[in-house]
């Protein structure tokens, strides 16, 4: 097993992508803290986690909130004292015209996904600094290309790719790596949702799936499984790196189908 007697906390790991993530580690033998909002959610996830021969434990935390980032690390050391590999998953996608979007939508979804990702790393790595370890950010192919409407995330999301090249530079002398993974579509439950809102489901999903080089989307323990690969010392010689995994959607010129 790549993480055995690894200490892996992932943020909004109740659901989607971070559920993928805590799955894949707990499966190459990492424990697992999930650190997520809903408690419900938390507890699926251990459950899941424990049903393939896992071990985790979740602790509600809430990443727009500094004093619950704080004290969801004290205990997860208190709990199993170290942390080895940190995933920065939690957020929360907000699009909206740039003449309707309001302060409060701009505080809200900061705070969760660029505010949360530097807090929690600032925690951690407080913890990891004395024995190293590695640091994965949860961006989105919106660092790179985006669509209208979205401007409050893709800065978001940008935000999180320079801050992960930072933070690699200022815990590199620390041996604590630090690099980001950018998805694009993905099957989650907010990706169904998503598609559930238009009328018209399947015309949407296949022009979606029209749009990506091999015909289809990523799933969250694809995802899993490049994280596995991060938290790892196979990539002990990869920091500061920003990984697109989109199915070559945003390398794409243009979307007409006449060609």
């Amino acid at each position: 097993m790549k993480l055995k007697d690894q200490i892996a906390i992932v943020t909004g790991a109740g659901t989607g992508i971070g559920r993928g993530i805590a799955l894949a580690l707990a499966n190459e033998g990492a424990k697992i803290a999930i650190a997520t909002l809903l408690e419900e959610e938390g507890e699926e996830t251990r459950a899941l986690i424990e049903a393939q021969g896992g071990s985790a434990q979740a602790f509600q935390t809430d990443v727009a909130s500094e004093a619950s980032i704080r004290g969801m690390v004290e205990r997860v050391v208190t709990t199993y004292g170290k942390v080895d590999t940190l995933v920065n998953n939690a957020g929360i996608t907000i699009f909206k015209s740039l003449f309707e979007a309001t302060s409060d939508d701009w505080e809200r979804l900061i705070n969760i996904n660029l505010r949360g990702t530097f807090l929690c790393s600032k925690y951690v790595a407080e913890v990891m600094k004395t024995r190293g370890g590695s640091i994965i950010n949860i961006s989105s192919n919106h660092a790179l290309a985006t669509i209208p409407n979205a401007e409050i995330y893709a800065a978001s999301k940008g935000g999180i790719n320079a801050m992960t090249r930072a933070l690699a530079l200022s815990l590199g002398p620390y041996k604590i790596r630090v690099n980001a993974i950018m998805p694009g579509f993905t099957a989650t439950p907010h990706y169904e949702r998503w598609l559930a809102s238009h009328g018209e489901r399947q015309v949407i999903e296949d022009e979606i799936m029209s749009l990506h080089a091999s015909g289809k989307i990523a799933y969250p323990e694809e995802i899993g499984k490049l994280a596995v690969f991060l938290a790892s010392s196979d990539s002990s010689s990869m920091t500061g790196a920003e990984l697109l995994m989109d199915n070559a959607l945003s390398v794409r010129l243009y979307n007409s189908k006449l060609v």
